[in-house]
């Protein structure tokens, strides 16, 4: 076994074994990852992500390692841009969260690596990324975000791009968060990520928020792999 067999065995998401495991669903054929596909919903549907491959990288010399490694790079604070299957979002100025659109994306694994390495540029900085990642979609998430956060979302989720847009720093239910509304094949995507340490509390959270909107309908188990 080689060491991304082993790496991939050892990831587990952050809401790994919580008690929402047990919630009842019609889960699908598997996909990326061991994820279930989500049933067909009239409210909002919630995936866990945390399973993709992603890093930080910091620095006043991250944003030239990055476009050497060929990484598009956003044009301005609090932007994202997706590049071939890796997203690239630029948290401020000169801080970024690399992470991979589909099953371990070849420059992100690699890109990770030699940031861990001794090697890596003076002015590069790696910054641990442990997140629970989260993607809502659906006709209601409109009326889910005006019950979790404080920020109009509106506008952001109208008319969304596949291939760029806003990045918003917020809190949703008393949890910071980094938001990206993008445009998919199957509708608009808003993907979350949060501390890990907040991650069960934010799951069961939400799924009595969106259980309500379902009208008590249940959700999807959490990704157990």
């Amino acid at each position: 076994m080689n060491p991304a067999e082993i790496s991939s065995r050892l990831r587990r998401s952050p809401i790994h074994g919580s008690r929402e495991s047990s919630v009842k669903a019609d889960a699908g054929p598997a996909s990326f990852l061991g994820q279930a596909r989500h049933r067909p919903t009239s409210g909002v549907t919630m995936t866990d992500r945390s399973l993709r491959r992603r890093f930080g990288v910091k620095g006043p010399a991250a944003e030239a390692w990055l476009a050497e490694r060929g990484f598009p790079i956003p044009l301005g604070a609090n932007r994202w841009t997706v590049g071939g299957d890796a997203l690239v979002g630029r948290l401020a100025t000169s801080e970024f969260l690399i992470e991979s659109l589909a099953e371990d994306e070849p420059r992100v694994i690699l890109a990770a690596e030699q940031l861990a390495a001794a090697s890596r540029p003076a002015q590069v900085f790696p910054v641990v990324r442990q997140d629970l990642v989260v993607s809502l979609k659906g006709p209601a998430l409109s009326d889910l975000l005006r019950q979790i956060c404080g920020v109009n979302f509106t506008p952001h989720l109208r008319e969304p791009d596949s291939a760029s847009g806003t990045l918003v720093l917020t809190s949703m239910i008393g949890v910071g968060a980094v938001a990206v509304p993008r445009l998919e094949a199957d509708g608009v995507d808003l993907t979350l990520w949060l501390d890990p340490s907040f991650a069960n509390y934010f799951w069961t959270t939400l799924t009595a928020l969106i259980s309500d909107l379902e009208g008590g309908e249940p959700l999807e188990q959490p990704n157990r792999t």
